[in-house]
């Protein structure tokens, strides 16, 4: 059996983090990554993350969710990163590290060390922020390199005014001292390609990390009641690994829950009714789902440049050339250009809305695809949603997919948030600055008014932004999958290390705290091997 000090299964926005800083420490660290190397030229241009995102095969796990009544009996999909970099090779780019509120309710929960406080030296040390900033805040010199949207089209800088003349305060940095408010996007980027954890944090650790691709571990391998290592498929060989200090699992929270119950740590009486033997006892590891769920409100949009033109014939030749030429244009885009953070009611101690604007709109019911006329979009996340879910295996087998059911609108709370994140949508929309540009509302259209209308609208065609976490949470109680320092309860030499370990969703998109988890889950394990 092959032996290395640390054994790093998944190679995704965390799994790299871990891998590269561990490597620095001198130790001998090899990391399992089930697909295959980041080669794909659609990683790599922004703009080509719709294409990843439609394909469910290419460098994707392609999950979908199980059907749910709360959704119509909807199949969603659960776009994953399926290669070097993980879900950060395939998604939106958008850095957005929550709200300080967020991390102090998880130490209030009982996550020791993991207070906004605490947490900011890592988000610091992870970033080198081009615009720089408040250095109070923002870092400089790590290996993320984050940057303001390059190319900004007319309609995002509309947008930008008209939330402030419905009352919501601009805010420059929406990373730096205050979030509330409405700003500029901020991307992962390295000039004008995409900055995956492979590319930033990965590649500054080639020689000190063993990367083994299309390496899909199966199930970890004990001694007792401790993990000593794994067994993994590569190339149609089953192959084993020994890792004399520690396993880090960093699936996300998708893979690494079901490669946890298919090694035996899971809910006793679902592993045996699937044939797994139990190694521990643990109904948590699965449960506590929870995901962004988002509803969207669209306008057809006149006298103004959208990148639904851009995106056709002639034009997205110029851009194609702008890109190459000059490292600017549509190929630079990411998923949104400005975002607002908001509270829905007074009272609240931090925001409970994220609404999230692009100059783009999209066919009905078609995944990605951009209608061919001017158009605008603005998404409705409520950002701390009370439904919870689960993920299960479904069978033994380790490379059949797990059952995914987010449950997601089981809870009133979130039905009357999206509703009146509509409400606030469409104030903005109304705001001079904006409204001329407006034709009409195209989605859910003007006459979806009521909340039991907006709940039906909601039902049919709201959908994930891809932001799940919570199925291996992290607390101090007996329940908790995690401890603080991210080791699994009652088995040594075994953390999960990934969103997987959030215990309650942060306020906004979850790339930059999974990233930040990874930075302080490497400094803890090497803070404990002394």
């Amino acid at each position: 059996m092959e032996e290395t000090d640390y054994l790093v299964i998944g190679g995704g926005s965390a799994g790299c983090v871990v891998a590269a800083r561990l490597g620095e420490s001198g130790a001998r660290v090899t990391l399992l990554e089930a697909g295959p190397k980041d080669r794909h030229p659609w990683i790599h241009i922004p703009a080509g993350m719709i294409k990843l995102l439609q394909n469910q095969k290419l460098v994707n796990w392609g999950y979908t969710t199980e059907a749910e009544a709360a959704t119509n009996g909807r199949e969603i999909r659960w776009p994953r990163g399926r290669t070097l970099g993980g879900s950060s090779s395939i998604n939106g780019m958008l850095y957005v590290r929550g709200n300080p509120a967020d991390f102090d309710i998880w130490a209030q929960m009982g996550c020791r060390g993991w207070s906004y406080e605490e947490v900011l030296p890592f988000f610091r040390r992870s970033e080198h922020y081009v615009q720089r900033g408040d250095p109070a805040y923002r870092g400089q010199g790590g290996p993320l390199q984050v940057e303001d949207y390059r190319t900004i089209l007319p309609l995002t800088h509309r947008f930008i005014e008209a939330a402030q003349q419905a009352g919501h305060p601009f805010r420059k940095d929406l990373n730096g001292q205050e979030q509330e408010g409405v700003g500029y996007s901020q991307m992962t980027r390295i000039g004008r390609w995409r900055g995956s954890t492979a590319r930033t944090f990965l590649a500054r650790a080639r020689g000190q990390v063993r990367i083994e691709t299309e390496a899909q571990a199966s199930r970890l391998l004990f001694d007792g009641r401790r993990c000593i290592g794994a067994e993994y498929r590569q190339h149609g060989a089953l192959k084993r690994i020994r890792a004399r200090r520690e396993v880090i699992v960093a699936g996300g929270a998708v893979n690494s829950p079901h490669l946890l119950q298919l090694s035996g740590l899971g809910p006793a009486a679902h592993l045996q009714a699937l044939g797994i033997a139990v190694v521990q006892d643990m109904p948590q590891v699965g449960a506590n789902l929870q995901d962004h769920f988002v509803s969207r409100v669209q306008h057809r949009v006149k006298d103004s440049l959208s990148t639904n033109q851009l995106a056709h014939g002639l034009r997205l030749a110029g851009e194609v050339a702008r890109f190459f030429a000059l490292g600017r244009g549509a190929l630079t885009f990411g998923v949104t250009t400005a975002q607002v953070f908001a509270r829905s009611r007074e009272g609240l101690a931090s925001p409970d809305l994220q609404l999230l604007f692009t100059p783009a709109s999209y066919a009905l019911g078609q995944f990605g695809v951009l209608e061919k006329a001017p158009g605008m979009t603005c998404a409705i996340c409520p950002v701390k949603p009370d439904s919870r879910g689960t993920v299960m295996a479904a069978s033994p087998d380790p490379f059949a997919r797990p059952a995914i059911r987010p449950n997601y609108l089981s809870a009133p709370g979130d039905q009357r948030l999206l509703a009146e994140g509509i409400r606030m949508v469409r104030r903005i929309f109304a705001q001079p600055a904006i409204a001329r540009y407006s034709v009409e509302e195209t989605l859910p259209g003007p006459g979806t008014a009521s909340e039991a209308e907006m709940l039906a609208f909601n039902r049919q065609y709201g959908t994930t932004i891809y932001h799940p976490v919570g199925t291996c949470r992290m607390g101090e109680d007996p329940a908790s999958v995690v401890d603080s320092r991210l080791r699994v309860r009652g088995i040594a030499g075994l953390r999960v290390a990934d969103a997987s370990v959030m215990p309650t969703l942060t306020t906004g998109n979850t790339n930059a705290p999974t990233i930040m988890i990874g930075e302080k889950g490497a400094a803890m394990i090497l803070e404990d091997a002394g």
